[in-house]
């Protein structure tokens, strides 16, 4: 059957409809075309409300970008610089902590360095445990400050001061020192590997 000839099939049951059929059938198709449209309308707007969220989404994010970039920039050049102090060996705190109490002028009692410890899982902490006895404010102070502000990333992690009974111008501290390596990569395992 040819396109011309199921024209005039669909022509000739057209024609054998009455009045009322025709206008149910008109009815029908005009409410159809209305549905389709409303649809294919809602479709439309829906797609670019989402659209429009997410530029609204962007934009904000670009804000924030744009607020925080001064906030980030300062993190990032501080953390590089905690990187270098960080350095590619490991800080002997002993000999560390010699020269930082011969640079304040005290005597260190006496040290425990505690076994190394994993700080997260890139780095790893190595710390000392260390006695003053009969020492100023002011040494103290000196000793901290050549602890911290060295070349290398070393830390006060614990400080416990107390005057002495029998002179209360001079101090005992009990100070924990800390430094961090960066862990070595292991090595990934191989496939096939059982053990």
């Amino acid at each position: 059957m040819t396109l011309n000839e199921r024209f005039q099939a669909l022509r000739d049951k057209w024609e054998r409809l009455s009045q009322r059929e025709r206008t149910m059938v008109g009815a029908l198709g005009v409410t159809f075309v209305v549905m389709v449209t409303l649809i294919v309308g809602f479709l439309i707007s829906d797609g670019l409300s989402t659209m429009d969220e997410r530029n609204r989404d962007m934009r904000q994010a670009l804000r924030e970008l744009e607020t925080q970039r001064d906030a980030y920039l300062r993190n990032k050049a501080k953390a590089a610089q905690l990187e270098v102090r960080l350095g590619q060996t490991p800080v002997q705190l002993q000999g560390y902590l010699e020269t930082a109490s011969k640079e304040a002028g005290v005597a260190i009692s006496e040290t425990n360095e505690r076994p190394p410890v994993a700080a997260n899982k890139f780095f790893t902490e190595h710390s000392v445990d260390l006695q003053m006895h009969g020492i100023t404010l002011e040494q103290l102070t000196k000793f901290l400050k050549a602890v911290e502000t060295g070349r290398n990333l070393v830390v006060v992690t614990k400080l416990n001061v107390r005057t002495r009974d029998d002179k209360h111008q001079q101090l005992d501290a009990d100070i924990s020192v800390s430094t961090y390596e960066r862990q070595a990569a292991k090595p990934a395992a191989k496939k096939g590997d059982n053990g």
